[in-house]
């Protein structure tokens, strides 16, 4: 189980990448913290981030997930010695991802329009708590051509227009060469109510040889957190939907 967990969430945090520090968190974190040792009672030496994440990819499958992340001053992964994180009253298990202590609820479901409070409990027994609450609307239709030519620009739609605190507009590119991250647009709110988005053919010069885009929409709606943990914590909801292109 722990095994098909960890394929789910590798993708949830991989595709998320674009919207938080994690992805350098991901490339730069690559031990366990030192303050997985020792009983942490003070909040001001984590950064914290707690996470509410839904997704539909390319080929259909629909991801969940609530999950917490937690590192030092040098962005090295802690896991709480005698402490635990709860979100909506329910205690997270642990795992780890890609080398980072992980938090999560196994098989989570993820609702529209709703508060998930996420509580860290500290090794002396006090509670530092974040909160975000999940958007009214998804996206229920995001469309784009099925095939289309490097030499032609790429129009995206989307229905149930929503204005978020960010919505970004991410592309990776494959070629012979292997998978690379394209270009990343932070729309304006104004572009978000358009409900369309044209991305110019510039953005498919490189590599050579493209033969498909995956273009992720991602919709991030930000909530509150304890003032006392590290500076650039956070506690986020993200949605998002994955259209794959194919270049004739």
């Amino acid at each position: 189980m722990h095994f098909v967990m960890n394929l789910k969430f590798v993708k949830l945090l991989r595709h998320g990448a674009t919207l938080s520090a994690f992805g350098l968190i991901v490339l730069f974190s690559n031990c366990e913290s030192a303050l997985s040792d020792i009983e942490i009672t003070d909040p001001s030496l984590l950064q914290t981030h707690f996470v509410v994440e839904r997704a539909l990819l390319n080929d259909g499958i629909i991801l969940n997930s609530l999950h917490t992340t937690i590192f030092d001053k040098n962005l090295a992964s802690v896991e709480l010695k005698n402490g635990h994180v709860k979100v909506n009253g329910q205690q997270m298990s642990i795992t780890e991802i890609l080398n980072i202590s992980t938090y999560y609820i196994p098989g989570a479901t993820v609702n529209l329009n709703t508060d998930y409070v996420f509580e860290m409990v500290l090794a002396n027994g006090d509670t530092h708590t974040g909160t975000v609450r999940t958007p009214e609307k998804t996206f229920t239709s995001v469309t784009v051509p099925p095939n289309s030519t490097v030499d032609s620009d790429l129009t995206v739609s989307w229905s149930d227009v929503y204005v978020h605190d960010d919505l970004i507009i991410s592309l990776n590119l494959t070629s012979p060469a292997g998978t690379v991250p394209g270009a990343t647009f932070n729309l304006t709110p104004e572009q978000m109510q358009a409900g369309s988005f044209v991305i110019p053919k510039s953005n498919f010069a490189t590599p050579a040889g493209i033969t498909s885009v995956t273009i992720t929409l991602t919709g991030a709606n930000y909530g509150t957190i304890d003032q006392e943990f590290r500076s650039g914590s956070s506690a986020i909801s993200r949605m998002r939907v994955e259209k794959k292109v194919v270049f004739n």
